[in-house]
């Protein structure tokens, strides 16, 4: 049975309680950063596959400069050079050392690398004015990766930084969980996609370019479609999305009016709705169910109220999907510059303009009569949940901030 009318944190609940991983598939590895390892992810190789040696120096046998210093240099002789990705012929015997770079492996016989500033040339010796213990300036076989250790636990979104760790260890694919294939649906006969003759009383379907931006931007594999107010067709589309797509978004035709059919539709296919209206300012006309196996939010026509359902609701269910725990956005607190205030059983989401000062974080709201400027220009959301009123002027409240670029290091 559908629920109506219900608050947004069960709504928000009912979405996680009906969302989860979609299956796995393997990658190559140099795709796999922004996914989520299905596994346990193990070192194939050590890394450095040898000891290799720390600095451009001389590989030195320990016992031989025990002792050296500046006024008791020890004079050994030269009888290689050896670079990265070299190997010696040579057993270092005593008396003898080997011009090491950085990076190259330690030749046999060879227990530490003497830096190159504590030595002087001379000819085919040099004099050693310094000691090196047995490991000094070596980086052991293993040391940055050891083989059949755990890299990357199941569960873990991989980055940059993990994928480099994963290649060092001889890894060349990894198993992930699939992210989920989305279908818009913008609904309404006034609709028109992007590149169409633009005629009175249309409107070009920004809601879902908006919500396509979006999900291209974070790796996601997008359909969109469109359809007038008509049954037939709405239900063409979605049956098409719905066979094609593990998830399926709809904007428009989500309220209770003659022209509001995709409830409607849904149930005709056979579909369920999980729930349907919330007490939610705006976007109280959100709803989510499901046809077959795909997932399907039904979101508003309003500018506002679709970013809203898709912002809160629809965007934390698809990282889910992904085995993502975290979302897009940063969460940050800043100082109200008036007071915003909503209905007390109702949640309410007001958007604001970010504004650094100094130290500080100023929030103002605004309320512009372009609809689509203000929420191309307000990057924070604030959050009134149900009971709560009001926020006063001053006061140091959460907000989600949707362009994190705000508080990048600038360039």
């Amino acid at each position: 049975m559908t629920k109506t009318d219900i608050g947004f944190s069960e709504a928000f609940q009912l979405v996680m309680a009906h969302v989860s991983t979609i299956g796995t598939e393997s990658i190559p590895i140099d795709n796999a950063a922004g996914k989520v390892a299905a596994q346990d992810i193990f070192a194939l190789i050590d890394s450095p596959s040898v000891d290799v040696s720390l600095k451009d120096g001389y590989a030195v046998i320990s016992n031989d400069i025990s002792g050296a210093s500046i006024d008791r240099p020890v004079k050994l002789k030269v009888i290689e050079t050896v670079a990265a990705g070299g190997k010696s012929g040579h057993c270092l015997r005593s008396g003898e050392t080997i011009r090491i770079l950085t990076g190259a492996p330690l030749p046999s016989g060879a227990q530490a690398v003497l830096a190159e500033e504590y030595t002087a040339e001379n000819v085919d010796f040099i004099d050693a004015q310094a000691d090196a213990h047995p490991g000094r300036n070596v980086l052991e076989k293993g040391a940055d990766v050891k083989k059949g250790h755990v890299l990357v636990k199941a569960g873990i979104r991989l980055t940059p930084q993990s994928v480099g760790l994963l290649v060092a260890g001889g890894v060349l694919e990894v198993k992930v969980y699939r992210k989920p294939k989305i279908g818009l649906l913008a609904t309404g006969s006034e609709v028109i996609m992007p590149g169409q003759t633009m005629l009175p009383g249309k409107v070009f379907a920004s809601n879902v370019f908006f919500q396509k931006s979006w999900l291209v931007m974070l790796g996601f594999d997008v359909r969109v479609l469109s359809a007038i107010d008509s049954v037939d067709q709405s239900a063409e589309a979605l049956i098409d999305l719905s066979e094609k797509c593990d998830v399926v978004i709809t904007s428009g035709g989500a309220w209770k009016g003659d022209r509001d059919l995709i409830a409607k539709v849904i149930r005709s296919l056979g579909g369920e709705l999980v729930f349907h209206r919330l007490r939610l300012v705006p976007g109280k006309a959100t709803g989510m169910g499901s046809i077959n196996t795909a997932k399907v939010f039904c979101l508003s026509g309003g500018p506002a109220a679709n970013m809203f359902g898709f912002v809160m609701l629809a965007l934390p269910a698809l990282y889910k999907m992904s085995g993502i725990k975290s979302l897009p956005f940063q969460s940050f607190k800043g100082i109200l510059g008036k007071e915003i205030s909503g209905e007390k059983d109702w949640t309410n989401l007001v958007q604001c303009q970010i504004v650094k000062n100094g130290s500080d974080i100023l929030l103002s709201p605004r309320r512009m009569k372009s609809r689509l400027i203000s929420m191309a220009t307000n990057h924070a959301i604030v959050v009134i949940p149900e009971g709560v009123e009001k926020f006063k002027a001053g006061d140091t409240v959460p907000f989600i901030c949707l362009d994190t670029d705000l508080f990048a290091f600038q360039i």
